[in-house]
């Protein structure tokens, strides 16, 4: 061929390939261009119009720049594609099936093959997470065997049901399948009406070259699972295998573990094993990573079975519930590099286990057990792949070392809790990313040489030791989660705090002695979000930097420091402020009205001198769940626009100088739990909380009248206080209904009438704490990745032990009751394990309720400076829990029962100034420490520690044989003969004066005459007067 033919010859090659679009190396070819427009246009949404934006008509834009396209290298034909789909409208999806299918398909986009075959060279097709529902009619995913290159198939995330496994059936050519998140499990077919699935049709079959199938979170209960999706052949190259949480109950017999035989990753997290599994796992022999996390296992691990599997990289048996030790056999697993044991039971010293002996070991992850911990860590030394150990919530011991010596590991994570002192191996530590020595109450300087050799931090949990010292904090560029709370740190915070750590984004320096101001370069920290400093000594003015323009913060709690003046000035922006605590500080003048712009969901500002009117823009705040204004200087009427606030949970106006009444649309509130309105000056009636789910209603001190509201026994109120008000009438015997109340206070009102004989029947229900603090939290799991070169899931291992949390509400939650001569506030949750009632200081009479005895759980009980008549119940020996009984300044009468005796847990016991008769309880136990004030004032009782003696010598005994009622009641005087004698003799000397006056003149006159003389000198005595 001559050179003008060849010539000619590459010409015409040369125009083909522009003719097909190859004039650009890079581009794409133009059918194929063409077929993702057709695409794209077939993918109908109605959500926005910028969706698949890059996907241009113009032929100059080469589609394989195209979002989720990836082409050949050499050939440029699209060998991935990958895309997200967006809802449609029923409507749309109507129009799509022309009205032939079932209404249970109006989901989402349907898949349409046609549009995908063009693609002749796809090797990928990934439509994860669209809520796909089915298939156009005749248009499965069947269709797509025509693709004989395709390898991955990803439809994690939709709809489908068993119908779609006829139907990948047939795309031999798969490598890789991932059905996992749909409804594989589900009884029920999800709008497949032309498809039912028939016999065989749910079943994997022809998937000879399948290597990895994910059919994990499916609902998939059957236990014979390989046999019903036909994995059990041997035909099946069937490499990694995926069924995390699904439902099996009892997994996979013995005889169909063989079909796993070369099998090498198997994760069944989430599922129930059958108990034998484990010991039959040896079959797998191939097996290089099991995970059975959550399985319900129990036991001792076996000798057999796990062990023999010598290929093994990587382990989870966690959260689990084995128990013993680990078998030595395991340290015959040599190319283990992942075991993660979190959340069991095991025991024995990692020390002298086969951990020791696993020298390819990356991954140690054993918190939450019963194991020893040495310390030293000394038989770690030589495991130079170590990266991370998390071992919190074990038993640190702390012993000697013969000898000095250097890790060969470095470290990326470490997490230790009471440790009890500082890890030596630590000084030769450079790669931490995250630091956790959490309640070790190690001692000592603040350590700023471990932050200083570890550049790479990102975390550092070091809270609940008992560092002092004073903070040299190193540059940390990658630190993002700062806890150092509950030390003993002293000093300022260093000035430049903002530029040493730029990227932090929560922090919490809580209850350490921090003294000195608030640094202003808090304002350099650009993405800070949560910032809790309360509980130091810090003083002076809030900076303007922490309420900057553009500032993410939105929690900053500064409670209990002496910090003063204004709270944010005008020019500050706070619009970002979700949860603010000021509380306990030296703030004063008003409260800026610029908080009205804020999305806040607690405002904490108690326990300052603020003054003024109470805003009445707090009600602008719709977003407010917890509202704390309580001991400030805030006088005025509660202002009806706090009746917006329809979120509310929380609402302390306590101690303020607060007048009127409450408006009375506060009956809109639905969420309202708490209210403390003690110590105003409030009045009239409280019936408008009625609707709400109160669980405590403080309302002591004010000036409330009429009679206590009958719907307290409809709530589930835990916690009533109406002391010093003046509430008349009876109690209510509604108030029974209450079943969870706890702590019910009543006293120093005009209350009249008996006392209900059902009252005790409240306290009777098993109480449902509610956990405190009473509120819900938010924290951050973390802000790393670990795990990228695992199989198993060892984040959430990692980050498992307690990231810095916060509340949605540090408002104070307590009671403050009377008991034991003494007022207490009981506070958190203590006031849980407190059960009192107060109805001193009434004018309530009748006899005491022996059904009172039924309170078994309660600690104390004031039924002082009453009219209460008759005896004192023997059955109130049933309350065994009582620590203050006071019944004085009443009218009881008779005798103390001596069964009182058994009352062991008694320190306050009076039942002075009432008619009682006979003899004190015997001093025996606690009746032994009562001094005299307890019995003073019967004047008919006698018997130490009164002066007293009693006229009878003989013992009381303890344990009677009969009751009070059966007993021969005589002692040194009885009452009721007193009254009759006294009668008798008054009457006899006022018959004789009669007889004898009437009978001798003399003496009559006599009478006469004083008695004349004495009215005159009363008369002149007032007319002087006048």
């Amino acid at each position: 061929m001559n050179m003008t033919n060849i010539k000619k010859v590459y010409i015409w090659l040369l125009f083909l390939f522009m003719a097909n679009g190859w004039w650009c190396c890079y581009c794409c070819w133009n059918e194929e261009r063409t077929a993702l427009l057709q695409l794209k246009a077939n993918i109908k949404y109605s959500t926005s119009d910028d969706y698949l934006s890059s996907w241009g008509a113009n032929e100059t834009t080469n589609c394989c720049g195209w979002e989720g396209i990836v082409c050949s290298n050499t050939t440029r034909r699209v060998i991935e594609l990958s895309f997200g789909v967006k809802k449609i409208s029923q409507e749309e999806q109507l129009s799509t099936l022309n009205g032939t299918y079932t209404d249970n398909i109006l989901r989402n986009w349907l898949f349409n093959a046609s549009f995908f075959v063009p693609f002749k060279n796809l090797k990928a097709l990934l439509l994860p997470g669209h809520s796909l529902a089915g298939w156009v009619k005749n248009e499965g995913f069947e269709k797509l065997r025509r693709l004989r290159k395709l390898e991955v198939l990803d439809l994690t995330g939709n709809n489908f049901n068993r119908s779609i496994l006829e139907s990948v059936s047939q795309l031999s050519s798969l490598k890789s399948l991932n059905l996992s998140h749909n409804q594989i499990g589900s009884g029920s077919d999800i709008g497949f009406g032309y498809n039912k699935p028939g016999s065989g049709s749910e079943r994997l079959s022809g998937l000879d070259k399948l290597e990895i199938l994910d059919l994990s979170s499916n609902n998939l209960d059957h236990e014979h699972v390989l046999s019903v999706l036909d994995l059990n052949t041997s035909r099946m190259a069937l490499k990694k295998l995926d069924l995390r949480y699904n439902r099996f109950q009892s997994f996979m017999p013995n005889e169909d573990l063989g079909a796993l035989r070369n099998i090498e990753y198997l994760l069944l997290d989430g599922n129930t094993l059958d108990e034998n599994f484990l010991r039959s796992s040896g079959v797998m022999s191939s097996l290089k990573v099991l995970s059975v996390a959550e399985c319900n296992l129990n036991g001792t691990l076996p000798l057999q079975g796990l062990c023999d599997l010598k290929y093994l990289e990587e382990l989870s048996l966690s959260r689990n519930s084995f128990i013993g030790t680990l078998p030595t056999c395991l340290g015959n697993l040599t190319y283990l590099r992942v075991i993660d044991l979190t959340q069991n039971q095991f025991t024995g010293n990692i020390a002298s286990s086969p951990l020791s002996s696993l020298f390819s070991l990356e991954y140690l992850l054993i918190a939450n057990n019963n194991f020893e911990i040495p310390i030293s860590f000394e038989s770690f030394a030589n495991h130079s792949k170590l990266k991370f150990v998390i071992a919190d919530y074990n038993s640190v011991i702390v012993h000697t070392t013969s000898k000095s010596w250097i890790p060969k590991f470095q470290l990326e994570a470490l997490s230790l809790f009471n440790c009890s002192q500082m890890p030596n191996f630590l000084h030769y530590q450079h790669h931490l990313r995250l630091l956790r020595l959490s309640r070790c109450n190690i001692g000592g300087d603040f350590p700023n040489w471990l932050l200083e050799n570890n550049s790479r931090l990102g975390e550092v949990y070091l809270d609940g030791n008992a560092f002092a010292g004073s903070l040299q904090l190193p540059f940390l560029p990658n630190l993002k989660a700062l806890d150092i709370s509950n030390n003993k740190i002293r000093g300022p915070l260093p000035p430049n705090i903002g530029s040493i750590f730029p990227n932090l984004v929560i922090s919490t320096m809580s209850n350490n002695m921090l003294e000195g101001m608030l640094p202003l370069s808090f304002a350099d920290m650009k993405n800070l979000e949560c910032l809790d400093l309360s509980y130091n000594k810090l003083n002076g003015e809030l900076p303007i930097g922490l309420a900057r323009e553009g500032s993410k913060l939105y929690l900053l709690r500064l409670s209990n420091n002496m910090l003063k003046g204004e709270i944010f000035p005008v020019s500050g922006n706070i619009n970002n402020f979700q949860y603010l605590y000021l509380d306990g500080n030296n703030f004063s003048g008003p409260i800026p009205q610029k908080l009205s712009t804020t999305p806040l969901q607690t405002l904490d500002l108690s326990y300052n001198n603020l003054s003024g009117n109470i805003p009445a823009w707090l009600g602008n705040i719709s977003s407010l769940t917890s509202l704390a204004l309580s001991k400030n200087h805030l006088k005025g009427h509660i202002p009806p626009d706090y009746c917006r606030l329809e979120r509310l949970e929380v609402l302390d106006l306590s101690e303020n100088n607060l007048v009127g009444v409450i408006p009375a649309c506060f009956s809109a509130f639905r969420e309202l739990k708490r209210v403390y309105l003690s110590k105003n000056k409030l009045q009239g009636e409280f019936n408008m909380f009625s609707n709400s789910y109160l669980k405590v209603l403080d309302l002591r001190y004010n000036n409330f009248s009429g009679s206590i509201p009958k719907w307290l026994g409809s709530l589930g109120i835990t916690t009533l206080l109406l002391k010093g008000n003046h509430l008349q009438g009876t109690i209510p015997t509604e108030l029974c209904r209450a079943s969870e109340l706890r702590i019910m206070d009543i006293s120093h009102n005009n209350l009249s009438g008996p006392i209900p004989r059902c009252v005790g029947n409240i306290m009777q229900q098993a109480l449902i704490i509610e956990p405190y603090p009473y509120s819900t939290s938010f924290g951050y799991p973390g802000f790393q990745t670990f795990g990228g070169d695992t199989m198993i899931d060892v984040e959430s291992s990692i980050k498992s032990s307690s990231p810095i949390m916060f509340l949605n509400n540090y408002a104070w939650v307590g009671a403050e009751f009377m008991t034991k001569h003494n007022t207490y506030s009981y506070e958190g949750s203590i006031v849980d394990d407190m059960s009192g009632i107060d109805l001193s200081c009434n004018q309530l009479s009748a006899e005491l309720p022996k059904e009172l005895s039924n309170l078994t759980q309660i600690r104390a009980l004031n039924l002082s400076h009453n009219h209460i008549t008759g005896m004192i119940p023997s059955e109130f020996s049933n309350l065994q829990n009582i620590e203050s009984l006071d019944l004085s300044y009443n009218n009881l009468i008779g005798r103390i029962p001596t069964q009182i005796l058994e009352l062991t847990t008694l320190a306050v016991f009076s039942v002075a100034h009432n008619n009682l008769t006979g003899r004190t309880p015997q001093r025996a136990a606690q009746f032994a420490t009562f001094n005299e004030s307890s019995y003073e004032g019967n004047p008919f009782l006698c018997g130490l520690p009164l002066h007293i003696s009693c006229m009878e010598t003989k013992e009381v005994p303890i344990s009677p044989l009969g009751s009070d009622c059966c007993e021969d009641d005589t002692g040194f005087l009885d009452i009721e003969s007193f009254y009759i004698s006294f009668l008798v003799a008054y009457a006899n000397v006022v018959l004789v004066t009669v007889v004898v006056l009437s009978l001798n003149p003399y003496w009559r006159n006599i009478w006469f005459y004083y008695v004349e003389s004495f009215m005159y000198s009363c008369y002149y005595f007032f007319s002087s007067k006048m």
